[in-house]
Order: C-alpha cells, then structure tokens, then sequence
C-alpha cells in the first residue's frame, strides 16, 4: 500500500512515502500503552508498521568511553550498529526533519506511527483520558485532528488508522 503523505510528483518512479499519523497527548495519559495496541493490530493484519517516538528531552544512548562515544566526541555522525539493534548518535543540536528520517529508516513501511511530535504536520489521533489534565500542554491545531479517543478505544482507534491508508 502506498502512502498519502508523498511530496513526490504526479508519475514519480519512486516509492511513496508511507503513511504517517501521529498520535499526541499530555504525559500520563495512555498514549503509549494505546499505540502499542495499535501496533499489535495492524501487523496482526500483516501490515508494515514502523514507529517512531518523539522524545522532548535530551536522550544520551552512548556510554562515555565507548569506542561509538569516542568517535562521536571526536567530531563524527556515528552509528552504532549490532546483531538485533542500531543507533544513529549526532552532537546536532536539533533532529534532522521527520520527514528525512521516515525516508532514510522506513520508506517501505505501510504505515508509520508516530508518538508526539506535535510540530510535525500530520494526521494526529488526540489520545484523551478526563482524569489527565495538564494546563501546560498545548494541542496541536484542529484542522489536523482526525479523532480524539480514549486510551482504551482500540478497535476505535485501529478503524480510524485504516481509514487513513
């Protein structure tokens, strides 16, 4: 299946970019726990589905010392590649666009779910539960949202998700 969400031309000979919808709300709320249900669900349906999960804070995954640290501290884009797992370490200040990196990781996915990045202009599934209020997070704008849901509205959820390949 390809995706909506291309910026490639009318005719272009390369692949799509797959679908993406991100899923956004307060910490605490049930997010997590719900876009890991809709994983379960669409790959139960042999879907593709890559995720990518926004961190607002500063993540360190290297351990000073280590060989990738060393040639990260020296000056050099690394990545850290094993039997079962890779990670790309940067000394950027910022994280290249969402965009550029469903590109380089996921270009065959069917479907790429994406937990946070509010700045990202995407499809959005606002995860919503009453007991959860925090005054400080901010929605993203309205034109984008395809369903505000409750964490515990899976079927619900993997519906509206369907609808949008």
């Amino acid at each position: 299946m390809n995706g909506q969400n291309s910026n490639e031309p009318a005719g272009s000979s390369e692949r799509a970019l797959p679908t993406m919808i991100s899923f956004v709300a307060p910490s605490g709320t049930g997010k997590t726990t719900l876009v890991e249900a809709v994983i379960a669900r669409l790959t139960e349906q042999g879907l593709q589905v890559a995720a990518v999960k926004h961190d607002a804070h500063r993540i360190e995954l290297d351990t000073e010392g280590k060989d990738s640290w060393r040639m990260r501290n020296a000056g050099a884009e690394t990545l850290l590649v094993g039997a079962n797992q890779l990670a790309w370490m940067s000394n950027e200040g910022t994280s290249p666009p969402l965009v550029d990196l469903i590109e380089l990781f996921f270009s065959t996915a069917d479907i790429v779910i994406v937990e946070g990045w509010r700045s990202a202009e995407l499809p959005t599934v606002l995860v919503q539960r009453p007991e959860v209020d925090d005054a400080t997070w901010q929605r993203p704008d309205a034109s984008r949202i395809l369903a505000t849901v409750h964490p515990d509205e899976i079927d619900r959820t993997v519906q509206i998700v369907l609808a949008q390949l």
